[in-house]
């Protein structure tokens, strides 16, 4: 925790720094040009979600309680602020795809992401978009990924924010970004900064949680320049995370974890005749270290450098058929105290296609081959097409192959990795319906997913864990999310969002449900606002979930409550505060067995346009 002051200090330091920019009043920012713009292009046949700014300040402590309050992802959390994995339709983390502005970011160790060290705030988009994306984003896209994208405009601008929240358990947190553009030139730089003892209390339990104290500090560059016949972008993210393992009811937290990540994307976009085209240059960097005491500087690590080029060329031909091909080629070099220094290299080879055939019907078929110096990959494919019926009613259809690939972890862990391993591969099928009536917005999907060649960690001889190819599983569900916006009386507004999931992941070898994968998950909201005011509630239910893969163990089934409400001032529109209570009936609940979530607990903040 020794960075601490550093980053307070920094995130001060921006917030005085921008105060002296001139804004007589409140603007919107327009509407930005977003550099994955294949996310909207190339997804006509899939469920897309977007979640408006409103509902990130809301829950704007990690990525996970973002997704977990507004969206039909479970999330296993071993306890407040510590590791964070989800499950995608009832898939695992590694088969969820994280894609920062086009590229996957899953780390190269453990193939997942962490949402509790991602900050959502500074972001033009978070997007998620449901079922398999392998063919566009790669290994891990599964069940679905979620998209964090920055972008840029040329129009006037001239805005800066910042903001301060504390809370229950001496958690403090600070966040400051400024957006401005001039002649052909547009930047936007954020920090956001937060900080906790975490020492909440069990409920009932008459025990604290006593080494859970965490740190993430997040700064970002977005920079784009418009030239004769195109733009140039960079998109530039640093993250440092401090943690303190917390325990459990019957253990005693001891060992810490500090990881540093720094992401960065070059992006040239031309027109050429009638191709658009795109080369970038990236580098991902992600170091880690575990201490098994944190009261010992005694710790193992791991560092990874990526570095990914690519060129693609796009063209829409009468307006109807959009095409893109895209050359990538990946490097990865990787050394850890428990993996050894290995390197990979990647050639992939993209072919995507959407063909407008109407005004209400255009499909899509995508094709993706890769070339790995270690194993053979699957030629991967996908297929859409969305109809729209009536005005009210359309019609969306989706299947694809997809993979992922086995992570360092698996294949060069000192103490069991397997070079014999296999791709995991999927298959997967979704229809979907969506439904509007004036402000009353509906969608209902089911869908199916067969996988195998699952990579599992099973014990050896001696006792020894090693990773194998043997499980093959299905699942399938449905998911439906209703949305409702009232506005009457011109000053007064009403606000209704429900999400709800049901899941069955089976293990078909033992015809058994998966371990944290809830058959029933459902989360809503209500807002209601009269001119400066707003007040709203959250409510997140969660079905049991077994823990042990024969499931005979389970963590029971929980339903929590958030309150919270903001107050624009009349007299100066730039200064909104209010505050949160978090789980307002203290109820008691686990998302890992034996880690006890938070008590009731309080969030004030107070923010600034400037």
């Amino acid at each position: 925790m020794k960075r601490n002051g550093f980053h307070i200090i920094f995130i001060f330091f921006l917030c005085t720094t921008s105060v002296y920019a001139q804004l007589d009043s409140i603007q919107q920012l327009p509407e930005v040009i977003l550099t994955d713009a294949k996310l909207v292009h190339f997804s006509k046949g899939f469920k897309l979600e977007k979640l408006n700014d409103s509902i990130i300040e809301r829950n704007a402590t990690s990525l996970t309680e973002t997704l977990r309050y507004n969206t039909s992802i479970y999330f296993k959390e071993n306890g407040f602020g510590m590791v964070s994995s989800p499950s995608f339709r009832g898939t695992n983390a590694a088969q969820t795809a994280v894609i920062w502005n086009g590229i996957n970011i899953n780390s190269v160790f453990t193939g997942q992401t962490d949402f509790n060290t991602i900050s959502p705030l500074n972001y033009d988009e978070i997007a998620i978009r449901s079922g398999g994306g392998g063919v566009q984003y790669g290994s891990g896209a599964v069940g679905g990924s979620i998209h964090l994208n920055n972008g840029y405009s040329f129009k006037k601008i001239d805005t800066t924010q910042f903001g301060l929240q504390y809370g229950s358990f001496s958690t403090f947190g600070g966040n400051a970004s400024t957006t401005q553009t001039w002649g052909d030139h547009y930047l936007n730089v954020g920090v956001d900064f937060i900080g906790s003892e975490n020492d909440y209390d069990y409920v009932g339990k008459n025990k604290k949680n006593n080494h859970g104290q965490f740190v993430r500090f997040t700064a970002k560059v977005n920079e784009a320049r418009k030239l004769k016949r195109g733009v140039a972008t960079w998109n530039s993210e640093y993250t440092y995370n401090d943690r303190n393992f917390s325990g459990s009811l019957n253990t005693i937290g001891k060992d810490a974890y500090k990881d540093i990540n720094t992401r960065n994307i070059w992006q040239l976009q031309q027109k050429v005749g009638i191709f658009n085209t795109k080369g970038s240059v990236a580098h991902l960097f992600e170091q880690y270290n575990y201490f098994p005491n944190s009261e010992k500087s005694f710790n193992t690590g791991g560092k990874a450098n990526t570095f990914i080029g690519a060129f693609q060329a796009e063209v829409l031909l009468q307006k109807k058929l959009r095409v893109n091909g895209k050359v990538e080629y990946i490097y990865v070099d990787a050394k850890g105290d428990n993996v050894g220094e290995n390197f990979r290299r990647t050639l992939v080879a993209v072919i995507l296609m959407n063909h407008k055939l109407s005004e209400n019907f255009n499909y899509g078929i995508n094709l993706r081959q890769e070339f790995l110096n270690d194993f053979e990959n699957p030629f991967l494919f996908s297929a859409d097409a969305k109809y729209k019926v009536s005005k009210n009613y359309a019609l969306r259809l989706n299947g694809s192959k997809n993979y992922r690939v086995p992570t360092f972890n698996d294949l060069y862990w000192y103490a069991g990795g397997n070079l014999d391993l296999q791709p995991e591969t999927s298959y997967q099928l979704e229809l979907g319906q969506e439904f509007s009536l004036g402000e009353l917005k509906a969608d209902v999907a089911g869908y199916y997913i067969s996988s195998e060649d699952l990579i599992k960690w099973v014990p050896g001889n001696g006792g020894l864990w090693q990773p194998i190819n043997i499980s093959k599983t299905r699942n399938y569900g449905i998911e439906a999310a209703l949305g409702y916006y009232l506005k009457f009386n011109g000053k007064q507004s009403l606000d209704f969002n429900l999400n709800y999931s049901y899941t069955k992941a089976e293990d078909l070898e033992i015809e058994k449900q998966l371990i944290y994968v809830p058959f029933h998950k459902a989360a809503g909201s209500i807002t209601y606002e009269f001119k400066h005011f707003s007040v709203y509630a959250q409510g997140l239910f969660n079905g049991e979930a077994y823990t042990a893969t024969d499931n005979t163990e389970r963590v029971d089934s929980y339903t929590v409550f958030n309150l919270g409400l903001q107050y624009t001032l009349p007299f100066n529109p730039n200064i909104t505060f209010g505050g949160k209570i978090k789980n307002a009936f203290n109820v008691y609940y686990e998302n890992v067995a034996y880690r006890p979530m938070p008590s009731r607990n309080i969030q004030i903040f107070l923010n600034f346009n400037i």
